[in-house]
């Protein structure tokens, strides 16, 4: 979808100016749909040639999980970097969000992570992605238990309600800023780590949960800010003739965006699929 919008705007930042674009948005998100795995080769630094068959199995066995563990990771870096792009996007909506809610100068954020989970706690809840709520409240959960073990510094949780959708958006900015500045543990392997305290599937699936939200979170700014279908390749197909051309610009809408997680008659991968040719059902 974001591909399909084409849309571009200028991001300042300081005496810093560049174009935040919703293609770049579109690759980073489409990269990590289509990472399959890292591959870890726990052999690389073991100089002994003589293993015995434990010692071998523990090896390939911290293989295996350096490579899941890996690929999690990765793929969070992946998607955090979609959603570190669209808060450059929405970012200059923000200051009419200020000017409407007279925030004072000196409680105004600097961050622009903030100021769009700022902006997501002013979108009403009819305009929510459907599971919102429940998925966020599920993240809640489970970075609970990850800072139980690990106890990550937060920030800017000043400006985070848990009563407003936004709350794990910034549980999800946290978790990137504890990858991308080290502090996210990497914990032994599990299978091998006997009497030790290891979480590893909480881990996992709090990488995953994270990109799930994110997802979401992209979903909802992206509805609400952008600033409409202006790609050529959404202009060929309205300047097209032919009731499959019809039918995409009928359902390829500012609503689709917000309901791309759920299931229904039209998706952008089938849109033209002449097998089933979905628009003369």
């Amino acid at each position: 979808m974001c591909g399909y919008l084409g849309n571009s705007v200028l991001y300042v930042d300081g005496d810093s100016k560049r174009d935040v674009k919703t293609a770049t948005i579109s690759n980073w998100l489409k990269l990590a749909s289509q990472l399959e795995a890292v591959k870890v080769d726990a052999w690389k630094f073991e100089q002994d040639p003589l293993y015995c068959g434990t010692s071998a199995d523990r090896v390939t066995s911290d293989s295996e999980h350096l490579s899941l563990y890996a690929t999690a990771l990765t793929r969070f870096i992946f998607v955090t970097s979609a959603l570190e792009e669209i808060y450059r996007f929405v970012d200059r909506y923000y200051e009419a969000l200020v000017d409407a809610e007279t925030i004072a100068e000196k409680s105004k954020p600097r961050s622009c992570g903030i100021k769009a989970a700022l902006l997501v706690d002013a979108i009403p809840e009819e305009s929510w992605p459907a599971h919102l709520a429940h998925l966020a409240q599920n993240l809640k959960s489970i970075f609970e238990r990850y800072q139980l073990h690990h106890q990550g510094d937060l920030s800017g949780m000043q400006f985070a309600d848990e009563l407003k959708p936004a709350y794990a958006l910034h549980l999800v900015r946290n978790l990137r800023n504890h990858v991308a500045h080290g502090i996210f543990p990497l914990i032994p392997n599990p299978d091998c780590s006997w009497g030790e305290n290891v979480h590893r599937d909480d881990l996992l699936q709090l990488l995953g949960h994270s990109c799930r939200l994110s997802a979401l979170y992209i979903q909802m700014l992206m509805e609400r800010f952008n600033t409409g279908f202006l790609s050529d390749e959404y202009m060929f197909c309205k300047d097209a003739d032919g009731p499959e051309f019809e039918w995409f610009t009928a359902h390829c809408n500012e609503l689709y965006i917000r309901n791309l997680h759920l299931q229904g008659d039209f998706s952008l991968s089938s849109a033209f699929d002449y097998e089933s040719r979905p628009w003369e059902k």
